[in-house]
């Protein structure tokens, strides 16, 4: 399901989520922004994905690959999981609430996507707070 980055949150039910933002509904037919992510980044989003939100009974395959699997494989402090049916939620300034597919992971990793600032910035005061 693709979303443009910072639009309004639309839910499995098909509902706007007040003061939730889109990031990282990508797919394959239209263009994404590509740049560098901090590996502590990389970490926090990694970190986040082993505990997801809105858990879902099917697998969301990676647009980006041909023939990919279901479920992206990640491990993370020992743990092992399948990226691909859930989200991630990320707390930023204002109390404005990104959520994100768990496969951001992948799309930052193996893809070069880079989120919008505003997103990087909400992470990177995560855990400094």
């Amino acid at each position: 399901m693709y979303l443009e980055d910072l639009s309004p949150y639309i839910n499995v039910k098909g509902e706007i989520e007040p003061n939730v933002y889109a990031v990282g509904w990508l797919d394959q037919n239209h263009d994404f922004p590509k740049g560098e992510v901090s590996q502590v980044i990389l970490e926090r989003i990694l970190e986040l994905c082993f505990n997801p939100v809105n858990p879902t009974r099917g697998w969301h395959q990676s647009p980006f690959v041909d023939h990919a699997p279901l479920g992206y494989a990640v491990e993370y402090k020992g743990k092992h999981m399948l990226l691909g049916s859930a989200e991630i939620r990320v707390l930023g300034k204002k109390g404005r609430i990104y959520a994100a597919p768990n496969l951001i992971y992948h799309y930052i990793k193996d893809c070069g996507y880079r989120p919008p600032d505003e997103f990087l910035e909400a992470l990177e005061a995560w855990k400094d707070a």
